[in-house]
């Protein structure tokens, strides 16, 4: 019996007694059914009490929400509680929603570490759904210190097949997630997690007083005077040593940020294409306990990326136009590019791989949630076509950056 097959028959079984033994009024159809089941991935069952509406990301979480998780085998791998809301800017107000989710308690789930807080990422722009998966993956062949896991997923919400998500960590302190010093919420010397974005939506945040970057507290959530001051200090006393020509000649600057992790963290945003970090948007660093300021993790690659846009992308970004000012700098991203440039080569054959998993499932996807903006120039593409553009625009952007880098 065919495999696809197979898994309709137990889909239709389970999916059937599940429902009419929770009391849930809307049953998935048969054709819902056979829809995921022949994807061959993981299925989410998510049901809101009473079919509730998720509220937005300002919003209170929607809780008493019950979550199903089941493998490509169609075997329950977790059932739970959880709190539900919306998440995302501009994402959120697209037609394919993007969620939060919360645990009520700390589980695994499709075998990623134990944690209450993931998302689910809706990629409506992206016509691939590739595209923050393949750069999660780049991030993941240099040195970075932690880059978020995810898998794709079919969702079920109350009863209705809403599409392919990417089920992902969400990007927090913790010994399984971003493992760098976790303390006494009112502790100075601990780990930060920093986010510049443009929004400026959270409670504690500041413009640097140089550069008016726009830095927000991810981690702690609650920000004491002493805390705020300590790394307000610390990015102003490094911004004046970077842009102070005397101190910048002397490299006086790499006393405040870890070098390796500005090199990868760059090398990783410019094969993706990404131009995010100019404004900036999504653009995260880290402060471990007695450590420097690092760059990552890495994040939110769905928007203008893996295009076929030609030159560097980030080189004026953040800090990155006082940096390749030093030629020691330049070095570095020389020696880096030529240990990590042979790994980095196969990344179109990963590409492919990870798109023949998504064929079924964007049959329904596309159908159901069609672009209707231009964002990434393949919007207009089957499937395969735009798989292909993608590979090919990577391929580009390695090439460029294999002789630019070289003669830099």
């Amino acid at each position: 019996m065919p495999i696809i097959y197979m898994r309709y028959l137990i889909g239709a079984l389970f999916l059937g007694l599940l429902y009419s033994c929770n009391g849930i009024e809307e049953e998935p159809s048969a054709d819902i059914i056979n829809s995921v089941c022949q994807t061959g991935l993981p299925i989410l069952l998510i049901d809101t009490p009473m079919a509730k509406e998720i509220p937005a990301k300002d919003k209170d979480w929607l809780a008493g929400t019950t979550l199903r998780v089941y493998d490509e085998a169609m075997e329950l791998k977790y059932m739970g509680q959880m709190g539900i809301r919306g998440r995302g800017n501009n994402t959120w107000k697209y037609p394919k929603k993007p969620y939060a989710l919360k645990l009520d308690e700390q589980a695994e789930l499709l075998g990623m570490p134990s944690h209450k807080r993931w998302v689910l990422l809706a990629n409506w722009v992206d016509r691939t759904m590739l595209r923050n998966h393949i750069a999660f993956e780049i991030s993941r062949r240099t040195s970075l210190y932690y880059t978020p896991r995810g898998k794709f997923v079919e969702v079920i919400l109350n009863g209705e097949h809403i599409g392919c998500y990417y089920l992902c960590e969400q990007i927090m302190i913790d010994k399984n997630r971003l493992d760098i010093y976790e303390c006494n919420e009112e502790e100075v010397n601990r780990g930060y997690l920093l986010e510049l974005d443009k929004y400026y939506d959270e409670k504690f945040k500041f413009h640097s007083p140089l550069r008016g970057l726009p830095y927000m507290f991810k981690t702690p959530d609650s920000v004491t005077e002493k805390q705020y001051a300590f790394i307000y200090g610390y990015i102003s006393k490094f911004e004046n040593i970077l842009y102070d020509d005397v101190s910048f000649f002397n490299r006086e600057y790499v006393n405040y940020i870890d070098i390796d992790s500005f090199v990868d963290w760059w090398i990783v945003v410019e094969l993706t294409g990404i131009w995010e970090p100019n404004h900036p948007k999504s653009t995260y660093m880290h402060k471990d306990k007695d450590g420097r300021l690092a760059a990552g993790p890495v994040w939110d690659f769905d928007y203008d990326t893996f295009t076929h846009k030609s030159g560097f992308r980030c080189q004026n970004a953040i800090y990155y136009d006082r940096l390749f000012q030093d030629a020691e700098f330049v070095s570095r991203v020389k020696e880096r590019w030529l240990t990590l440039r042979d790994d980095l080569a196969s990344i179109p054959d990963y590409i492919e791989a990870e798109a023949a998993k998504l064929q079924k499932s964007d049959e329904f996807n596309h159908y159901k949630w069609p672009i209707t903006i231009i964002v990434n120039n393949d919007e207009h593409m089957s499937y395969s076509e735009a798989v292909e553009n993608m590979k090919k625009a990577y391929q580009n952007k390695y090439n460029f950056l294999n002789n630019e880098i070289l003669i830099m």
